[in-house]
Protein backbone atom coordinates (compact mmCIF):
# COMPACT_ATOMS: atom_id res chain seq x y z
CA UNK A 1 0.00 0.00 0.00
CA UNK A 2 1.15 3.50 -0.69
CA UNK A 3 2.45 5.54 2.17
CA UNK A 4 -0.80 8.14 2.86
CA UNK A 5 -0.91 10.23 5.94
CA UNK A 6 -3.62 9.13 8.33
CA UNK A 7 -6.25 11.36 7.65
CA UNK A 8 -5.96 10.73 3.67
CA UNK A 9 -6.03 7.01 4.31
CA UNK A 10 -9.33 7.70 6.07
CA UNK A 11 -10.86 10.01 3.33
CA UNK A 12 -9.93 7.26 0.99
CA UNK A 13 -11.43 4.61 3.23
CA UNK A 14 -14.65 6.66 3.70
CA UNK A 15 -15.10 7.35 -0.15
CA UNK A 16 -14.64 3.53 -0.59
CA UNK A 17 -17.51 3.17 1.83
CA UNK A 18 -20.01 5.40 0.21
CA UNK A 19 -18.99 4.04 -2.89
CA UNK A 20 -19.74 0.41 -1.60
CA UNK A 21 -23.14 1.87 -0.46
CA UNK A 22 -23.99 3.61 -3.33
CA UNK A 23 -23.43 0.50 -5.25
CA UNK A 24 -25.77 -2.02 -2.55
CA UNK A 25 -28.48 0.93 -2.68
CA UNK A 26 -28.56 0.89 -6.28
CA UNK A 27 -28.70 -2.93 -6.06
CA UNK A 28 -31.69 -3.63 -4.00
CA UNK A 29 -34.17 -5.46 -5.43
CA UNK A 30 -32.62 -6.29 -8.82
CA UNK A 31 -31.48 -9.82 -9.76
CA UNK A 32 -28.16 -11.16 -9.15
CA UNK A 33 -27.29 -11.24 -12.85
CA UNK A 34 -28.55 -7.45 -13.00
CA UNK A 35 -27.01 -6.56 -10.12
CA UNK A 36 -23.42 -7.47 -10.55
CA UNK A 37 -24.51 -5.28 -13.87
CA UNK A 38 -24.86 -2.12 -12.12
CA UNK A 39 -22.91 -2.29 -9.70
CA UNK A 40 -20.00 -2.47 -12.74
CA UNK A 41 -21.48 0.23 -14.51
CA UNK A 42 -21.73 2.84 -10.80
CA UNK A 43 -17.62 1.78 -10.20
CA UNK A 44 -16.90 3.03 -14.02
CA UNK A 45 -19.03 5.74 -14.16
CA UNK A 46 -17.66 6.70 -10.49
CA UNK A 47 -14.17 6.06 -11.88
CA UNK A 48 -14.67 7.84 -15.01
CA UNK A 49 -16.24 11.17 -13.65
CA UNK A 50 -13.04 11.36 -11.06
CA UNK A 51 -10.17 10.61 -13.99
CA UNK A 52 -12.14 13.81 -15.80
CA UNK A 53 -12.65 15.95 -13.11
CA UNK A 54 -11.80 19.93 -14.33
CA UNK A 55 -8.94 21.94 -12.14
CA UNK A 56 -10.92 24.60 -9.78
CA UNK A 57 -11.50 28.11 -10.97
CA UNK A 58 -9.63 30.65 -9.15
CA UNK A 59 -8.12 33.88 -9.74
CA UNK A 60 -4.39 31.97 -8.69
CA UNK A 61 -1.66 32.76 -11.46
CA UNK A 62 -1.64 28.83 -12.95
CA UNK A 63 1.56 27.19 -14.50
CA UNK A 64 2.79 24.26 -16.49
CA UNK A 65 6.14 23.31 -17.81
CA UNK A 66 6.70 22.46 -21.28
CA UNK A 67 7.70 18.72 -21.61
CA UNK A 68 11.13 17.99 -22.77
CA UNK A 69 12.03 17.48 -26.84
CA UNK A 70 11.30 19.79 -29.58
CA UNK A 71 9.38 23.11 -29.69
CA UNK A 72 5.59 23.21 -30.23
CA UNK A 73 4.20 24.82 -33.12
CA UNK A 74 0.84 26.52 -31.97
CA UNK A 75 -1.39 26.13 -35.10
CA UNK A 76 -4.65 27.36 -34.52
CA UNK A 77 -6.64 29.31 -31.76
CA UNK A 78 -10.15 28.65 -30.91
CA UNK A 79 -12.72 30.77 -28.61
CA UNK A 80 -16.45 29.23 -27.48
CA UNK A 81 -18.58 31.64 -25.81
CA UNK A 82 -20.61 29.07 -23.10
CA UNK A 83 -22.85 30.10 -20.71
CA UNK A 84 -21.27 29.81 -17.31
CA UNK A 85 -17.78 30.72 -18.81
CA UNK A 86 -16.05 31.39 -22.05
CA UNK A 87 -13.15 29.53 -23.52
CA UNK A 88 -9.81 30.24 -25.30
CA UNK A 89 -8.15 27.53 -26.40
CA UNK A 90 -4.41 26.95 -28.38
CA UNK A 91 -3.56 23.99 -30.39
CA UNK A 92 -0.09 22.52 -30.82
CA UNK A 93 1.87 20.03 -32.78
CA UNK A 94 4.92 18.69 -32.98
CA UNK A 95 5.09 18.66 -28.58
CA UNK A 96 3.86 19.67 -25.22
CA UNK A 97 4.38 23.57 -24.57
CA UNK A 98 4.78 24.61 -20.82
CA UNK A 99 2.44 27.54 -20.11
CA UNK A 100 1.87 30.83 -17.13
CA UNK A 101 -1.37 32.56 -17.15
CA UNK A 102 -2.13 35.19 -14.38
CA UNK A 103 -4.17 38.61 -14.75
CA UNK A 104 -1.84 41.60 -15.03
CA UNK A 105 -2.80 45.46 -15.21
CA UNK A 106 -0.82 45.94 -18.31
CA UNK A 107 -0.15 43.96 -21.85
CA UNK A 108 3.67 45.08 -22.81
CA UNK A 109 4.82 43.90 -25.97
CA UNK A 110 8.29 42.62 -26.82
CA UNK A 111 9.79 46.22 -27.82
CA UNK A 112 7.86 47.72 -24.30
CA UNK A 113 5.12 49.02 -26.15
CA UNK A 114 1.59 48.45 -24.65
CA UNK A 115 -0.70 46.71 -26.36
CA UNK A 116 -4.29 47.40 -25.47
CA UNK A 117 -7.30 45.30 -25.56
CA UNK A 118 -11.35 45.80 -25.52
CA UNK A 119 -12.34 44.98 -21.69
CA UNK A 120 -11.40 46.48 -18.19
CA UNK A 121 -9.26 43.39 -17.12
CA UNK A 122 -6.18 41.31 -18.74
CA UNK A 123 -5.22 38.13 -18.76
CA UNK A 124 -1.70 37.24 -19.74
CA UNK A 125 -1.23 33.23 -21.12
CA UNK A 126 2.61 33.19 -22.22
CA UNK A 127 3.11 29.46 -23.46
CA UNK A 128 7.02 28.31 -23.56
CA UNK A 129 9.32 26.02 -25.99
CA UNK A 130 6.79 26.87 -28.84
CA UNK A 131 6.37 29.26 -32.04
CA UNK A 132 3.07 30.50 -33.77
CA UNK A 133 5.24 30.02 -37.69
CA UNK A 134 6.36 27.43 -39.12
CA UNK A 135 10.50 26.83 -40.00
CA UNK A 136 9.77 29.39 -43.10
CA UNK A 137 8.36 32.25 -40.62
CA UNK A 138 4.51 31.74 -41.83
CA UNK A 139 2.38 33.12 -39.24
CA UNK A 140 -0.17 30.81 -38.05
CA UNK A 141 -2.28 32.23 -35.53
CA UNK A 142 -4.33 35.20 -35.97
CA UNK A 143 -3.55 38.36 -34.52
CA UNK A 144 -6.43 39.87 -33.17
CA UNK A 145 -9.64 37.81 -32.50
CA UNK A 146 -13.07 39.61 -30.94
CA UNK A 147 -15.66 37.42 -30.28
CA UNK A 148 -17.40 39.66 -27.86
CA UNK A 149 -18.55 36.75 -25.45
CA UNK A 150 -20.67 37.68 -21.96
CA UNK A 151 -16.92 38.09 -19.95
CA UNK A 152 -14.17 37.45 -22.98
CA UNK A 153 -14.38 40.53 -25.44
CA UNK A 154 -11.25 40.06 -27.27
CA UNK A 155 -7.53 38.36 -27.79
CA UNK A 156 -4.99 39.36 -29.04
CA UNK A 157 -1.39 38.12 -29.93
CA UNK A 158 1.49 39.96 -28.02
CA UNK A 159 4.66 38.29 -28.82
CA UNK A 160 5.95 34.98 -30.76
CA UNK A 161 9.73 35.30 -29.98
CA UNK A 162 12.57 32.96 -29.32
CA UNK A 163 10.43 30.32 -28.37
CA UNK A 164 7.84 32.04 -26.42
CA UNK A 165 4.55 32.96 -27.73
CA UNK A 166 2.01 35.09 -25.41
CA UNK A 167 -2.10 36.22 -25.81
CA UNK A 168 -3.30 39.22 -24.12
CA UNK A 169 -7.16 38.59 -22.84
CA UNK A 170 -9.14 41.24 -22.50
CA UNK A 171 -12.09 40.11 -20.38
CA UNK A 172 -15.11 42.71 -19.08
CA UNK A 173 -14.58 42.00 -15.61
CA UNK A 174 -11.97 40.05 -13.37
CA UNK A 175 -13.35 37.00 -12.83
CA UNK A 176 -12.27 33.44 -11.47
CA UNK A 177 -10.30 31.13 -14.25
CA UNK A 178 -9.27 27.53 -15.01
CA UNK A 179 -6.17 26.25 -17.11
CA UNK A 180 -5.55 22.90 -18.47
CA UNK A 181 -4.66 20.32 -20.96
CA UNK A 182 -6.09 17.86 -23.66
CA UNK A 183 -4.33 15.83 -25.99
CA UNK A 184 -5.08 14.32 -29.47
CA UNK A 185 -4.38 16.93 -30.72
CA UNK A 186 -2.30 18.61 -27.64
CA UNK A 187 -4.28 21.81 -26.29
CA UNK A 188 -3.72 24.47 -23.63
CA UNK A 189 -7.70 25.82 -21.89
CA UNK A 190 -8.16 29.21 -20.61
CA UNK A 191 -11.63 29.03 -19.19
CA UNK A 192 -12.85 32.50 -17.84
CA UNK A 193 -15.97 32.61 -15.52
CA UNK A 194 -18.82 35.05 -16.28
Amino acid sequence: MASFPLDARARVASLSERKATLIKRSCVGLGARTAVVVAAAVGWLWSATGALALPPFTTDAKSSPAKAGRQAELFAVAVGCHSGFDRFVVRARFSTPGYEVRYVTQLIGPSAIPVSVAGTARLLVVIRNARGHTIGRTNLLPAVVTPLCRNLRQIKKVEDFEGVVSFGLGVRRRTRFRVFRLAAPTRIVVDIAH
